[in-house]
């Protein structure tokens, strides 16, 4: 967690009620760990809950895993030169659409 040469010069204050204290105390001695240590790991290991863009980018994706699996069924079924050219065509679509698809980054700024 810690790089070797990083000196922890910052301090982060927190209240707590005498119960909270008491469970935390517990919770890091049976980790081996001072309180610290369990405050430290479990704040910058939390995995934060995914945000409503992420979820409609998850919808989007699979939208689009779907699409791309019957085009593959499809195209599976029907082997001419053709229609081969047709499932370019709406890969390149698909293609197209991730990459104009929103980042969390770009969500930010």
């Amino acid at each position: 967690m810690k790089a070797a040469n990083e000196i922890r010069a910052s301090w982060l204050k927190l209240r707590v009620s005498s119960a909270e204290r008491a469970a935390i105390m517990v919770k890091a001695e049976a980790q081996g760990q001072t309180v610290a240590d369990f405050l430290r790991q479990r704040a910058l290991e939390y995995r934060l809950r995914q945000t409503p863009l992420e979820k409609e980018r998850l919808r989007q994706l699979a939208r689009i895993g779907v699409n791309l699996n019957q085009l593959a069924r499809w195209a599976n079924v029907h082997k001419s030169r053709a229609e081969a050219l047709h499932i370019l065509a709406a890969l390149v679509s698909l293609e197209r659409d991730l990459r104009e698809m929103p980042t969390e980054d770009a969500s930010c700024t």
